[in-house]
């Protein structure tokens, strides 16, 4: 007989759950069961079933009569269901009230205590895989909130609460078991999930960020952050601990040490592409050898054998040798001949199909065969080429598996430039065509006892769906395929049924001028882009502003990075339009110099004269913006310079009603608006940069904002507040020679009569926060010589 409070209260026999009464009854089985082989005495009873005020005369022999209820239920099943010698339940009266007497190991809770306290041993004796694997099945005892059958009919134990706690701990725990084993891609949805109902559970919040930068999702790890803290504060007064603010320094600051740990695996499985290598490459990572003739990729219902006699063959070129020798004596699993050994990882899939073409002109057999050996010669060049390993070839199929090797990031743009390479390769050869579709996920990847990989799991029988549908010279990419390579690979939508196949994306050709070099800069920033991707991403899909500010000691660095995303959403110009004000001199600017550069980034991207009249630039954008309508006429009247009096076009209202054209513009058009050099500019400035995002409703517009360090130390709380804000921190990398970074267009040659006419902007609009700031006469000169 099994006791089960884990969940809703159930007493199973055998395989049939007990019928245990009514409310009264199972809610003393239930608090008994809290207490096993423990006396609970009848006061607790009577407490823990009624408040005081409305318990009934009668509730002392309503206790007694569950209890003698319960006594006939336990002793008739337990007679007639379990074996004989099995230990029998027991309900004793034993002054002052009842204790039910059970086998430990009949009691789900039980059973949890003893498995978590024999992970948290594990965990803390460094074995990090077993201390994973028992607090999984601890954890498996759960069924939903412990007794929540009672729980929803008003009841409020301290118990039940107690263990609620105790399943958290459980939980906090092994992910940080998982976190050790480096399978932070695994546990990211638990975490994500949990840490939202557990707002202040600190430790869950550090787990979680710690698995969101080790997914590449930086940003997203330091709003975590803001939100934990936002809720500390405003609840209790407190700020974060110590051990929480230690770890958002090390994520903004690129600790190498927060680096994803390899998971544990047997000694004969930790090389995956043949002969073990026993030293470290000139490169700095472990030398691989390369792969041995991959093994055959099995059929449903047919033979290894069997399938390789019917298929055509297809001629293997012979891998180069291993840059290391092999060790002397083998593992003992390889020396026996052992079972296959491997453990799931993160991969991505290349699936081919060379085929003969229908009609042209080499039907007969014997005529492939040289094309054959060429398109396979191809295949094993290209594929070790883009750091892939053939794991299994099969009539005219070909699987190929990318991220074996230290550079995950890469491997599915590694896979998808294979595929292109395979494509222009095999289709040149006479009589042969070839299909291609790459996706990604989780799978079980295995080393036999000859060294040979394979791969094991349904990732495979996903590929090989989707290959089915793969039109002749086509390459296809799974929906994460292409959300990790869209930066540099042009896809087009593929025309499907409502199944999930619906989300594959057909892709047409590299961005020949955006492919990255491996250590070239743009391919060291590609997780710090994606991440600004994704928050352009979040607010189109949202219809709502978002900060970004992006921190960098470099400013060519940060520049450039800024330019590459730039040019990346640049490439989609009916998806996003991109503005991007000249960053500030050395001097700064204030609120009129940045509606200045703001003028001449719209004039630029919109293809206006930038020379043009002030008056005339900004009758266009207004017009285009608002129309014609009362809302263009008023905007235009606070902007136009040149409608008297001058000085009653203060900065501050020319702030506000750039801020409502910009919001104008996303609507039509989702926007990006890049800022750089923050930490020069006027204190206005950032004011309103906040209040952009801050106020805004209802507009996808992005706000990259680039600056030096320092901006936190004039502004601490910058980008806390709000929970539209993120942070990047750009790590240092080594300086190049570069352009020099772009300047606020100079003004021109002054006309005399301009010193004389800034002399009459009034000084009390000076110094007032929302005034000419210190670097705004030049941009004051300028308009009015315009």
């Amino acid at each position: 007989m099994q006791f089960r409070i884990l969940g809703p209260l159930e007493v199973m026999s055998g395989d049939r759950a007990l019928s245990l009464g009514g409310f009264k009854q199972r809610a003393v089985l239930g608090l008994l069961l809290l207490r096993p082989n423990q006396v609970v005495a009848t006061s607790e009873l009577l407490g823990a079933l009624w408040p005081d005020e409305s318990r009934p005369m009668t509730a002392r022999k309503i206790v007694q009569n569950a209890v003698s209820g319960l006594r006939t239920t336990l002793s008739v099943h337990h007679t007639r269901d379990e074996p004989q010698g099995a230990g029998a339940p027991e309900l004793i009266t034993r002054a002052p009230g009842y204790v039910l007497r059970v086998d430990p190991a009949r009691l789900d809770m039980t059973r949890f205590d003893d498995k978590a306290t024999a992970g948290r041993a594990k965990l803390a004796a460094g074995e990090p895989a077993a201390a994973a694997e028992l607090l999984r099945e601890a954890l498996a005892e759960w069924r939903g909130p412990a007794l929540s059958d009672l729980m929803e009919q008003g009841l409020d134990w301290p118990e039940v609460a107690g263990l609620r706690q105790l399943r958290l701990d459980a939980m906090e725990y092994r992910f940080e078991a998982e976190l050790a084993c480096g399978r932070h891609h695994t546990v990211l949805g638990e975490l994500n999930s949990l840490a939202e109902a557990e707002p202040l559970r600190e430790r869950l919040s550090g787990q979680l960020m710690l698995a969101l930068y080790r997914c590449g999702r930086q940003a997203e790890a330091l709003d975590v952050f803001s939100r934990v803290r936002r809720a500390l504060v405003e609840e209790h007064g407190l700020e974060p601990s110590r051990d929480l603010q230690a770890l958002q320094r090390r994520i903004l600051h690129h600790d190498r040490e927060l680096t994803s740990p390899v998971e544990e695996v047997p000694a004969s499985v930790r090389l995956l592409h043949g002969a073990a290598a026993t030293g470290p490459s000139s490169a700095g990572r472990p030398a691989v050898a390369a792969p041995p003739a991959p093994p055959l990729l099995t059929v449903a219902g047919q033979q290894p054998e069997r399938a390789a006699a019917e298929a055509p063959a297809v001629a293997r070129t012979p891998h180069p040798a291993a840059p290391h020798p092999a060790p002397a004596h083998p593992a003992p699993a390889q020396a026996r001949g052992g079972p296959v050994l491997g453990r799931r990882r993160d991969v991505c899939v290349l699936l081919v199909r060379v085929r003969a073409r229908t009609g042209g002109g080499a039907s007969v057999p014997e005529q492939l065969d040289v094309p054959l050996n060429e398109a396979a010669a191809s295949l094993a060049e290209i594929v070790e080429a883009h750091e892939g390993t053939i794991v299994g070839s099969l009539g005219y199929l070909t699987a190929a598996l990318f991220g074996l090797r230290d550079d995950w990031a890469a491997a599915p743009l590694e896979a998808v430039r294979a595929a292109f390479a395979l494509r222009d390769a095999v289709g040149g050869l006479p009589g042969l065509g070839i299909e291609a579709v790459v996706t990604m996920g989780r799978a079980l990847v295995r080393e036999d006892s000859a060294g040979a990989v394979s791969v094991v799991g349904t990732l495979l029988d996903t590929a090989q769906h989707l290959l089915s549908d793969v039109p002749p010279g086509k390459v296809h990419v799974g929906p994460e395929v292409a959300a990790c390579t869209e930066g540099w690979v042009r896809y087009r939508k593929v025309a499907r049924g409502p199944d999930a196949a619906a989300k594959v994306r057909e892709a047409c050709a590299l961005h020949p001028r955006e492919v990255p070099v491996r250590g070239g800069e743009a391919h060291a920033r590609e997780h710090e882009l994606a991440i600004v991707s994704s928050h352009l991403d979040h607010s189109r899909h949202h219809h709502a502003p978002y900060l970004v500010t992006v921190l960098g000691d470099q400013d060519r660095s940060r520049s450039r990075f800024l330019t590459e995303f730039q040019h990346r959403v640049g490439r989609l110009p009916d998806e996003a339009r991109v503005l991007r004000p000249a960053a500030p001199e050395q001097g700064g600017y204030g609120p009129l110099g940045l509606t200045d550069a703001l003028l001449d980034a719209w004039a630029a991207s919109s293809g206006a004269r930038r020379d043009a009249p002030v008056d005339e630039l900004l009758t266009e954008l207004v017009r285009g913006a608002a129309g014609t309508g009362p809302t263009g006429d008023r905007l235009l009247r606070s902007l136009l310079v040149s409608a008297p009096p001058f000085h009653a076009a203060r900065p501050r209202a020319v702030m506000d009603v750039w801020k409502e054209l910009l919001v104008l513009c996303a609507r039509q058009l989702p926007l990006v608006l890049c800022l750089d050099g923050l930490h020069l500019v006027d204190e206005a400035v950032l004011d309103w940069v906040e209040e952009l995002v801050a106020t805004v409703e209802d507009a996808p517009l992005l706000v990259v904002a680039g600056a030096r360090p320092q901006l936190l130390g004039r502004r601490p709380l910058w980008g806390v507040g709000g929970g539209r804000t993120s942070m990047l921190s750009l790590a240092p990398l080594p300086e190049a020679p570069a352009a020099a970074p772009l300047r606020v267009a100079a003004a021109g040659h002054r006309r005399p009569a301009v010193h004389q006419r800034v002399a009459e902007v009034p000084r009390q609009t000076r110094g007032q926060g929302w005034g000419p700031g210190p670097g705004d006469e030049p941009h004051v000169e300028r308009r009015i010589a315009r």
